[in-house]
């Protein structure tokens, strides 16, 4: 076990605020998350070496306040408010199908032939697939892993759950624009350093060996941003949905920088990821669409459309002068957009994601185990891995988050609500679009903000026990509670 440099650095920090200020794990698990090429850890086990992303440490800090008090608060499930409680029991049901499926599905459906997710890259992946190269199915290291990794964002929702707090929840949105404002700076400097040749500290931040570290990618000319992730299209997807989230926050109630708007934008350009590109046009259409229609219902400011409007033209002129003063920018953004259904990339990515129904039909609808099959778009992942009923239990967690999200949103002076709706929206279209990756830390920490956002704000003051008893909704300001 060894202790790369960023963990030497991040490992102290973590511990400090487990120790001392419990009350922002949340708020590190959020800043943690977008470091995802990072390793805090290094693990050896065997010929293979894994790598602790920064984000599960902190999980697994997490864990160990909030298992306690888990256990100690099982009686009062039946007392939580009805919406809650919604969430908390398809919460826990997606749980148990996932888990069991990591350890029983592999061994069940031992020989389906399968695109094993340790082998590299999204493209490589899907090349082999496309020339029937799968590897039989059998249960791994990985299987386990996912299972963990999963078991500790779960504990983390069940906490938030359960004791959530508004000034939390505060704190923990104030770290969420801090990570997109990290992500776009460090995505800048890194574009700058490519462009003047300076060296950049990869070794730092793509320390992962876990994972296939592809920051030294370039596409005509044009060095290939990916900022704190593994690679450009994670670094897009991220950017896209935090850009999503701060204009509709900006549109919706004036909240919101238009200086890092603008410096988001502008490093979701210098990506030249496909996924950010299609991610954010179609979020701004779905929130163009959402926004005028609640203008029109009078929920919204009879401004708001012009405004759109307004920020359609900020986004073309940003997208023009950087085409402008970058000329090969620009024919590095029409081969991941207008040209990019004629590459080998996309027909393979769909080829890879069609795989999928066929181990639908070998599995009877099951799927094949937790971390047993690598797609290219999280939706392929689900019903592949987890199969139909797990999926369907994930998307009725989403759905129900989501549409308490969109209520609260609604509400005067409700622009928190409506900046954590859009980055949610954003990372789930990005993801749906190409990246396939369940354990992914920023999905997982804007759902633990979320579903904090959520519970502290029950839909009554009361929430009715299943037995009919009446008890008023307690909300705890941190994991442990430090006495007065």
């Amino acid at each position: 076990m060894t202790v790369p440099f960023f963990g030497a650095i991040f490992i102290p920090i973590a511990t400090f605020v487990f120790l001392f200020r419990p009350q922002y794990m949340v708020s590190l698990m959020v800043v943690a998350s977008v470091f995802a090429g990072a390793s805090v850890l290094d693990i050896s086990v065997g010929d293979s070496v894994f790598g602790l992303q920064p984000y599960y440490f902190a999980a697994g800090l997490f864990a160990v306040r909030a298992i306690p008090f888990l256990l100690t608060r099982r009686r009062e499930e039946a007392c939580l408010d009805p919406t809650v409680h919604k969430l908390h029991s398809s919460l826990i049901r997606f749980w148990i199908w996932a888990t069991i499926s990591a350890f029983l599905f592999p061994v069940i459906f031992r020989g389906v032939r399968v695109i094993d997710p340790r082998l590299g890259v999204e493209d490589v992946l899907a090349a082999m697939a496309l020339e029937g190269e799968a590897t039989p199915l059998h249960w791994s290291l990985g299987n386990l892993g996912q299972a963990i990794y999963l078991t500790l964002s779960v504990l983390a929702l069940l906490y938030v759950l359960k004791c959530a707090d508004h000034g939390n929840s505060r704190q923990a949105l104030k770290a969420l624009r801090a990570a997109i404002f990290i992500v776009a700076v460090i995505a800048l400097l890194q574009s700058v350093a490519a462009w003047r040749g300076w060296d950049f500290p990869y070794d730092f931040f793509n320390n992962n060996p876990a994972y296939a570290q592809n920051y030294a990618a370039s596409f005509e000319d044009i060095r290939r941003v990916n900022s704190t992730f593994t690679e450009a299209s994670y670094a897009g997807g991220f950017l896209a949905a935090g850009a999503l989230a701060l204009f509709a926050a900006r549109l919706s109630s004036g909240l919101g920088n238009m200086v890092m708007i603008f410096l988001v934008i502008v490093s979701l350009i210098m990506t030249t990821a496909t996924t950010g590109y299609a991610a954010f046009l179609i979020g701004g259409i779905l929130l163009f669409l959402y926004l005028r229609r609640g203008s029109a219902r009078k929920k919204f400011s009879g401004h708001i459309v012009w405004k759109s409007m307004l920020a359609v033209l900020l986004v073309a002129g940003i997208v023009v002068a950087l085409m402008v003063a970058i000329p090969p920018l620009k024919q590095a953004a029409l081969e991941v957009t207008v040209n990019k259904v004629d590459t080998v990339s996309f027909g393979a990515r769909a080829a890879l994601d069609a795989y999928t129904i066929k181990l639908l039909f070998d599995t009877y609808g099951a799927g094949v185990g937790l971390g047993s099959n690598r797609p290219s778009t999280l939706g392929a992942y689900l019903i592949g891995n987890i199969g139909v009923i797990g999926t369907i239990l994930f998307v009725l967690y989403i759905s129900r988050l989501f549409s308490r999200l969109v209520t609260l949103s609604r509400r005067p002076g409700a622009g928190s609500y409506v900046m954590v709706t859009w980055m949610l929206a954003g990372i789930l279209i990005a993801q749906s679009i190409a990246l396939p990756d369940l354990s992914w830390p920023p999905l997982w920490a804007v759902l633990i903000l979320a579903t904090g956002m959520v519970a502290s704000q029950p839909v009554t003051s009361n929430a009715v026990g299943r037995a009919g008893m009446v008890m008023p909704v307690k909300h705890s300001p941190a994991v442990n509670p430090e006495p007065a």
